[in-house]
């Protein structure tokens, strides 16, 4: 783990998020101790996100505790960020920065990591263009210490520097589209796996394909799709493992990691897995997610088969577990093939899961099924 997990970070996190433990993950996932939080109720103050009252409770509490970091689970802007800054005296950070923190962590690919220096800078540049106005106007010091020339200088750079990215991610994709492309002419039909993160696709994937792609409790730990052959009833079949969803995803996360979800949008039907083990709010709140996700990528009528992954952690309610994922994702999305109780740990109904995919590659030439 870095050796950020001993700053002390203050959160504040509005109530729309219900599941606190899935922040708190995400913040120790980024390496930082989730020391003191608070849910914030009201409508966001636009100079400061809390009211001026709040902001005097957390000068309180940055003091007493010795909080190093501020996050804000939240999507902020410009203003707010350096309206916390200044009153706190300390680095704030948002929901879109430290979750591109997590990816940096996990990052191993040269297309992994332009993806998350893509993110990074388009979501910096409006902050560093607003500190550059205050600067000039008396306000602030320079970005990050220099002066308002210097703060210039990087604002420059950055623009630069993402025009660059964007050309070599271009490239990249236009590879990937090649590859993709002959693998198809070879008549080679695509399974995309995706889902919540850390539900089990890379064990899913791993299982399906007997591999033995790395796994853990960690968040993310896919961030550029893996891809392998796997036989299915005996028909050669390309699956792929994508990067995890989070709830309510950031625009310049979708954005930035479009070449890893294209394989979702160019697959012949997908995988969706879902942690059965979960609680049922949660069962509920991330099929809702992800189903949510996959059609804001422009996924409308491709066939969807649900594994509902870790059947062996669940102790009961398993058939109640099932109702919710198929009520609620067929509620959601036309064209769910079926939904698969297994654990991909200890193999349980993976050739029931296989038959399923086969389902799906015998339909894929039915235009009364999908569209593709």
């Amino acid at each position: 783990m870095s050796i950020k997990w001993r700053v002390k970070a203050l959160v504040i996190i509005p109530c729309k998020y219900e599941d606190i433990e899935e922040v708190k993950a995400l913040v120790r996932e980024a390496g930082y101790q989730p020391w003191q939080l608070i849910k914030i109720c009201r409508y966001p103050d636009p100079r400061f996100y809390v009211g001026k009252g709040k902001v005097k409770e957390l000068k309180d509490i940055v003091k007493e505790l010795e909080i190093e970091k501020v996050i804000v689970y939240d999507m902020l802007k410009p203003r707010q960020v350096i309206g916390l800054m200044r009153e706190l005296k300390l680095d704030v950070i948002d929901k879109v920065q430290l979750i591109l923190e997590i990816f940096a962590l996990h990052a191993g690919s040269k297309e992994a990591k332009l993806q998350i220096e893509l993110a990074r800078l388009r979501h910096e540049l409006p902050l560093i263009r607003e500190w550059v106005r205050r600067t000039k106007l008396g306000e602030l010091p320079g970005f990050l210490g220099p002066g308002g020339y210097a703060a210039e200088a990087y604002y420059r750079f950055a623009k630069r520097r993402l025009t660059k990215i964007r050309k070599e991610l271009e490239e990249l994709r236009l590879r990937r589209q090649f590859e993709r492309q002959k693998r198809k002419e070879h008549g080679l039909p695509h399974i995309a796996i995706a889902g919540y993160t850390n539900a089990g696709k890379t064990t899913v994937f791993n299982t399906l394909t007997h591999l033995s792609k790395p796994t853990g409790p960690e968040m993310f730990t896919t961030l550029s799709p893996k891809s392998a052959t796997a036989f299915i009833n005996g028909r050669k079949v390309i699956l792929v493992d994508t990067v995890g969803f989070i709830r309510d995803v950031p625009v310049e996360v979708i954005e930035a990691f479009y070449a890893t979800l294209e394989e979702i949008v160019d697959s012949d039907g997908i995988l969706l897995v879902v942690d059965i083990s979960e609680s049922e709010e949660n069962i509920v709140s991330k099929t809702e997610s992800s189903i949510k996700i996959i059609k804001e990528l422009g996924v409308v009528s491709k066939p969807i088969i649900i594994a509902a992954n870790k059947v062996d952690l669940v102790n009961n309610s398993i058939e109640r577990r099932l109702d919710l994922v198929e009520t609620i994702s067929k509620r959601n999305y036309d064209y769910i093939v079926d939904v698969i109780p297994v654990s991909a740990t200890k193999k349980h109904n993976i050739g029931i899961l296989r038959d399923a995919i086969w389902k799906i590659l015998a339909l894929r030439n039915t235009k009364s099924m999908y569209l593709g």
